[in-house]
């Protein structure tokens, strides 16, 4: 068991390292997509291939080994209205939440705009998750308990 200064350390230089690679590779999700539609390049979508068969591979050992607590989430028409707005609002603001972070952090004022409104959206998100759980889990009780009746 390693003790909190040490996780922090490790986080500290984990993170200090990928964010050095992302700033100084200029990686972004909506860019790799954007470019191999409009530019025909593929440099960055290249990338994002390579990244996501070895996040693939490193997931489904995690949980291949029983270290990970896998989660069962409901898709529907919900999701893809979400992904569809979420997309906009990155083609919007002219990058993905990654790149955002790094150009906020370069002194980029438009990109602290994004960020903070990127947060707003996941608080008021959170708070229609929170009542809609509680609004759900009455309104099936309350169709259970007509159903004993």
């Amino acid at each position: 068991m390693m003790s909190p200064v040490a996780e922090c350390l490790i986080a500290f230089v984990f993170g200090s390292v990928v964010g050095l690679l992302v700033q100084r590779s200029r990686f972004c999700n909506t860019a790799a997509l954007r470019d191999a539609m409009l530019f025909k390049t593929f440099r960055n979508t290249k990338a994002l291939l390579v990244a996501m068969m070895v996040l693939t591979i490193g997931f489904t050992g995690f949980i291949s080994i029983g270290a990970g607590n896998p989660m069962r989430f409901d898709v529907g028409l919900n999701q893809v209205l979400g992904l569809f707005l979420f997309g906009t609002g990155m083609v919007l603001a002219g990058a993905c939440t990654v790149s955002t972070w790094v150009k906020a952090g370069e002194g980029n004022f438009g990109a602290v705009w994004a960020l903070l409104f990127t947060f707003i959206g996941m608080f008021l998100f959170s708070l229609i998750w929170f009542f809609g759980e509680i609004i759900a889990k009455a309104s099936f009780s309350a169709v259970r308990w007509g159903d004993d009746a």
